[in-house]
């Protein structure tokens, strides 16, 4: 048997997130690969992914791993077949052979994710980018999504942040939060040890609320200390969101 790193990326839209279901295993990242390795060594392969993404969110850097049942195909090999069958919304960026004891999820020490905004007052509408952009009707001031994107920084509490209230750990470190403004768009780059479920989006809803002047500048310190979620915002949309980088220990 041989442990295998695979790094992958795809676009999401048509997606129920990365991690497999019973009922839906071809509508999951995850799913689609492991039937496509399964047929090729006519044996069950399970592929671990390093971030479960939520339902329609894209990836540039997913990393994977999977034990491979036998050593009969080489890494070049198993990319080429991999990639016979995948469909196009999924491709294989790199392969590599590992230690046994790399585990994708247990070592992954940081995650990125990037969230792009359309300005309402852009030059232009999206064209290319339609499909994954958030476009905004209202203009947005990102000079106070600034300040308080810089609240999220440190070790906190992130209960009031997450759809799932029966987390055991809401505990996060988040260790960076940039935002880029250009002609076209509103950048948000957010960095942390982990994500709670749906917390990058609640993020990223909180500081466009505030950038509206729908919420306050200190909403997400309120938010942190009370764990209340009325000094949150709505969830936005997974369509422009995407995991950038994931960094292992």
């Amino acid at each position: 048997m041989q442990n295998y790193k695979m790094c992958i990326a795809y676009d999401g839209r048509k997606y129920k997130g990365f991690n497999v279901t019973k009922r839906d295993a071809e509508k999951n990242i995850q799913g689609k690969l492991e039937a496509i390795l399964s047929k090729m060594y006519d044996k069950e392969v399970e592929v671990i992914g390093a971030v479960n993404t939520d339902a329609g969110v894209h990836a540039k850097e997913q990393i994977v791993n999977f034990v491979a049942p036998t050593d009969q195909f080489a890494a070049d090999e198993i990319v080429a077949y991999i990639e016979k069958y995948l469909t196009d919304d999924i491709i294989v960026l790199a392969i590599e052979a590992v230690d046994e004891r790399f585990h994708s999820r247990y070592l992954t020490k940081g995650i990125t994710y990037t969230y792009r905004i359309w300005k309402q007052n852009a030059p232009n509408r999206p064209l290319f980018e339609r499909h994954y952009v958030n476009l905004m009707n209202q203009v947005l001031d990102s000079s106070k999504m600034k300040k308080a994107a810089g609240q999220l920084i440190g070790m906190h509490d992130f209960s009031a942040f997450t759809t799932n209230k029966r987390v055991k750990n809401p505990m996060k470190d988040v260790m960076a939060v940039t935002i880029e403004e250009t002609r076209h768009e509103i950048i948000i780059t957010m960095t942390a040890s982990s994500f709670l479920l749906n917390m990058e989006r609640i993020i990223v809803g909180t500081l466009i609320q505030v950038g509206l002047g729908q919420l306050p500048i200190n909403t997400i310190d309120s938010a942190i200390k009370t764990k209340d979620l009325k000094h949150v915002g709505h969830k936005a949309s997974a369509d422009a969101l995407c995991l950038t980088k994931v960094t292992l220990g």
